[in-house]
């Protein structure tokens, strides 16, 4: 006889000397194989074994034992909960389990009614106490095992009813127990409480200050850990109660009485507020001179401040202090003295290598956009901005002031814009060329960027040297075929190309029609219907925009500079619409960049020229024969210098003042300049982008499901992908926004698309969605930039704790 019979024999014959009538479930039929055995021992108790009939089974009990004298064993190889019909007999008797001694306590009950729910490693819960326990749980918060975290974030979110379930099974003991073995927690059934422990145990392990330290359990780290998950799987009750528990302390002061910034801890919102505070105050009140370096040691704090949960869930906007180290930071790495060694060729290059100086530019337009865009009063706000933009001046100042002297000699920071249509422009078919009035040349870098992210395109940027003065109608005319002409006619400046006179927009557009491009506006490409564009044959083009410039003319101050982002989207939709008519080959140039400064102080001024005819604020033009009064405040550049930039002025002089001075003269928004002698201004980006020819390919239809209404910050997005292909030569790549009044709600999620069934996941942001009903998803294909789904959903995420008494 085997050991496993043998131990059964043992076990039943000490059953039936208490109870006649033993049931024996066996869904598994893990004990088929010993009941011979067991049959042959037991001379004194009838085996009755289920063959498909529980019928069957009554009627020879009724009929052998009418009386239920005798000891029957009835073998069930189905579980308990699918053996209704046999309830009546069962109620006779007792549940046997192997090495189990099913008695009356409740969790027992309670765990014999889910059989089937109680994973197979706890089979013989009723050997060991601790074995019960995990069975109970896992069968509690439907696990397939022991998973103490999903278990205390399942009870935080629903505790009135897991705690009627535990305190009615005696399992009270079981759950404390629990929590003090995992993490140290004592606070038995009570959630908020439970919830205090944790979140100040995350507290305790990750600040500067023990000044929690009684309020943490004893495993701190164990703590910090959970919260960091429950974090990521439930935000939206990890806010509910941080931000309850929150308001019984001052998590901010606490930080701000530390005076300290190295604080990990993101249990509590008001530790962002604290170290807000700290970090504006420092770059308020530290001495001048040393904010980069103040900078650089405030860098690790805002950058893990940004990517935790607060900043994620857009309930803490760290954007202003981040952004403000981190121009300051970009500004405290320009060595200015260098500067004035280099020639104007290596200006150049300092300015546009990959991490140039463009980027110090670029920080400070995020900056300015950021405290445009801002709607939490920022503690110092105002001196800190006023302290940013003069480092940032300085930086401007520091560059451009040795650029004046070395153009006037050489006028060229390398390729003459001049060259663009011989180096650049291409009567091919498939070739767009994309012009954006004032397009400087960090944002062709954020559009590279951004067309590097969604795309596999080759790209190549480079620089061109503006033609002098870079404003529009020259800069625009540079782009054209035939030489660049200037002169001075009835006091006004007149541009010509090929001996033409340009005097506005459509000369341009002639000349270009003329060379065999079609010239669009890039507002047109946006109306044209995309199955129009496929049909369409991709003649060369020519696609103009003056967003940018019409925004720094007409709008006054921060307003224009924070909007010029938005026409990074405008050029990449472009290009994406434009690739699915056909076109192969972009080059997207600008025809100069421009200034953006703080108000400019007297001292930046400059009278303007003597009998100059033409002054504007940034240069002025007259006859080369005009003798001027002699100053240091601007410089001179004749007609042999604009000569070497391709430009016929042999009756010409330009004057401009030096670094970002101006001359004392009418103009438009008074921090917006261009026309002059600045990196920024000069150096025009000639950004080449080429595709692959798009692949003809069946047609695809898309079936997108958004739960409605949302419950959840986490919602899965699923899409049901149709098409006459088996597989798709080409798999499609769609991206999901959400936006609420246009504005995102969460960060865009990508998927790339197979035939049938896929599904992705987007957080929405709490801070963005608080108080909203609704929230507007759109699916948007990658490649053509056409919206594929736009719904608008209802948001219901108020639900409320009887045990907490507060909603969300």
């Amino acid at each position: 006889m085997g050991d496993l019979a043998d131990s059964i024999i043992t076990e039943l014959r000490q059953k039936f000397d208490r109870h006649p009538v033993w049931v024996w479930y066996d869904a598994q039929e893990k004990y088929k194989g010993v009941l011979d055995e067991v049959e042959a021992a037991l001379n004194d108790v009838t085996l009755a074994r289920y063959d498909g009939s529980y019928f069957e089974l009554k009627r020879r009990l009724h009929e052998e034992d009418p009386n239920y004298e005798q000891n029957w064993l009835f073998y069930i190889p189905e579980s308990r909960n699918d053996a209704e019909w046999f309830r009546d007999v069962h109620a006779l008797g007792k549940q046997y389990r192997v090495g189990q001694d099913i008695d009356d306590t409740p969790v027992t009950q309670f765990l014999v009614e889910h059989d089937e729910e109680i994973p197979d490693a706890y089979e013989d819960w009723g050997q060991n106490r601790e074995v019960q326990r995990l069975a109970f749980f896992c069968v509690l918060f439907d696990t397939a095992g022991p998973d103490t975290d999903d278990w205390v974030r399942a009870y935080l979110s629903e505790p009135e009813a897991y705690r009627e379930t535990i305190e009615d099974n005696a399992m009270a003991d079981a759950w404390d127990a629990q929590l003090r073995e995992e993490y140290g927690v004592d606070a038995g059934l009570d959630p908020k409480e439970i919830a205090t422990q944790f979140l100040f145990g995350e507290v305790a392990s990750r600040a500067p200050t023990t000044r929690y330290d009684e309020l943490a359990p004893d495993e701190p780290r164990a703590a910090a850990t959970f919260c960091d998950e429950w974090q990521q799987y439930a935000p939206t009750e990890f806010t509910r109660y941080a931000e309850k528990i929150e308001t019984d302390y001052d998590l901010a002061k606490a930080v701000i009485d530390s005076d300290r910034t190295s604080w990990d801890a993101t249990a509590f919102k008001g530790i962002d507020m604290g170290l807000i505070r700290l970090v504006m105050e420092r770059l308020a009140e530290e001495t001048y001179a040393d904010l980069p370096e103040i900078a650089t040691d405030l860098e690790r704090t805002v950058k893990s401040r940004q990517n935790s949960f607060w900043s994620n869930e857009d309930l803490v906007d760290w954007s202003v202090p981040a952004l403000a180290v981190e121009t300051l930071q970009r500004v405290g790495t320009i060595d200015t003295d260098e500067a004035k060694t280099l020639s104007s060729e290596e200006l150049a290059q300092k300015y546009t290598s990959d991490d140039g100086w463009w980027q110090v530019d670029s920080s400070y337009r995020n900056y300015i956009n950021a405290t445009q865009e801002a709607t939490f009063p920022y503690p110092k706000e105002t001196t800190v901005k006023k302290r940013v933009t003069k480092h940032y001046m300085s930086f401007l100042q520091g560059v451009n002031r040795p650029l004046a002297d070395i153009l006037s000699e050489d006028p060229t920071l390398g390729t003459p814009q001049t060259s663009f249509y011989e180096e650049f422009a291409d009567l091919e078919k498939g070739t767009a060329i994309i012009v954006c009035d004032g397009l400087r040349y960090e944002l062709a870098e954020a559009i590279k960027e951004n067309l590097g992210l969604r795309t596999d395109f080759e790209q190549s940027l480079s620089a061109v040297s503006a033609a002098l003065p870079s404003i529009t109608e020259v800069g625009m005319a540079a782009h054209l075929p035939g030489e660049l002409g200037l002169s001075l006619e009835n006091d006004d400046l007149v541009v010509t190309s090929g001996g033409e006179v340009m005097g506005g927009k459509a000369d341009r557009v002639d000349r270009l029609s003329a060379a065999g491009f079609e010239v669009v506006d890039m507002d047109g490409v946006s109306n044209i219907a995309l199955e129009e564009l496929a049909e369409s044959d991709p003649i060369p083009r020519v696609v103009y925009s003056g967003t940018i410039d019409k925004l720094g003319e007409n709008l006054d101050d921060d307003a224009a500079f924070s909007q010029v982002s938005s026409h990074i989207d405008d050029v990449e939709r472009t290009v994406q619409r434009l690739k699915q008519a056909g076109y192969t080959r972009f080059v997207i140039t600008s025809d100069h960049g421009f200034l953006y400064t703080d108000r400019l102080t007297d001292d930046l001024k400059v009278e303007s020229p003597d009998l100059a005819p033409v002054v504007k604020r940034r240069f002025a033009a007259t006859d080369s024969k005009t003798s001027l009064v002699d100053t240091d405040e601007f410089i001179e550049i004749g007609p042999d210098a604009l000569s070497d930039l391709g430009i016929n002025a042999p009756d010409l002089k330009l004057l401009f003042p030096r670094s970002v001075a101006c001359f004392k003269a009418q103009g438009g928004n008074m921090r917006y300049f261009h026309g002059g002698i600045s990196l920024q201004e000069l150096l025009v980006p000639c950004l080449t982008v080429t595709t692959g020819e798009i692949e003809e390919s069946a047609t695809i239809s898309y079936d997108v499901s958004i739960p409605d209404p949302i419950t959840n910050s986490i919602i899965s997005v699923d899409i049901e992908a149709k098409s006459e292909q088996v597989s798709f030569d080409r798999a499609p790549t769609l991206e999901i926004r959400a936006n609420i009044d246009g504005e995102s709600v969460a960060d865009p999620a990508t998927l790339e698309i197979s035939p049938g069934s896929n599904s992705t996941r987007i957080r929405l942001k709490q801070g963005a969605i608080s108080g909203e009903n609704s929230v507007q998803f759109e699916v948007i294909d990658t490649d053509t930039r056409e919206t594929i789904v736009k719904r608008t959903v209802g948001l219901d995420l108020l639900f409320g704790d009887d045990d907490m008494r507060f909603d969300v």
